[in-house]
């Protein structure tokens, strides 16, 4: 039995604590491979630009290229569109590579919608869902926080604490993602250095 797992929604500092439609900034933008395919992709990673939880990062957001078969083509295309024109890139542009999309998202602001998905290791973590431009009201957080695990309970019951942890699911629909997907085993994922270069001129 291990003393703890892990968790970065167990923190000191600055946590996303509900699900919802945040307005973000692409904090970094990784290309790299695929580690269960190999397949060309991004790891976006946002910090929350407004509201209670402003400075809130969220993170491990993959987009993977496929372009095995036309129809994985087209929806590869599909899936890249929508988080840059979510982003305000305009129509119009053309896109060489996958390295240089990650090079002109940095920065690049815009809203992501966000519900809890549990992992592998039974934790649940907020997993973005859906893209959006920005919202002009401002971020928009549900209510729906962090659902209560077994390891939880066991240790709420411990303290004497009976846990103030909603179990409900948000039933909002929103546009789903379509492909930008987490990795299987994504609460092996490794941060990244996280840190967002100087604004720069970018090809779009």
């Amino acid at each position: 039995m291990p003393l703890f797992t892990t968790d970065s929604n167990n923190i000191f500092g600055k946590t996303l604590k509900e699900a919802g439609t945040y307005n973000v900034r692409v904090a970094s933008a990784v290309a790299k491979n695929s580690q269960s395919s190999g397949k060309p992709m991004v790891e976006f990673n946002y910090e929350v630009l407004d509201g209670e939880y402003a400075g809130a990062p969220i993170r491990y957001d993959y987009a993977v290229w496929n372009d095995d078969t036309p129809e994985h083509f087209e929806m590869s295309v599909r899936r890249f569109n929508t988080i840059m024109i979510a982003s305000d890139i305009p129509s119009g542009k053309a896109v060489e590579n996958v390295p240089q999309i990650a090079g002109v998202m940095l920065n690049r602001k815009l809203a992501v919608t966000v519900d809890w998905e549990q992992a592998q290791n039974g934790n649940w973590y907020l997993r973005v869902k859906g893209y959006q431009k920005l919202l002009q009201d401002g971020s928009q957080p549900n209510g729906v926080t962090r659902p209560e695990t077994a390891q939880d309970s066991h240790q709420s019951n411990f303290s004497g604490n009976n846990g103030q942890r909603s179990t409900n699911r948000s039933n909002a629909s929103y546009g789903a993602n379509n492909g930008f997907t987490s990795q299987t085993n994504f609460n092996a994922a490794m941060p990244t250095n996280g840190q967002a270069s100087a604004d720069k001129e970018l090809p779009f």
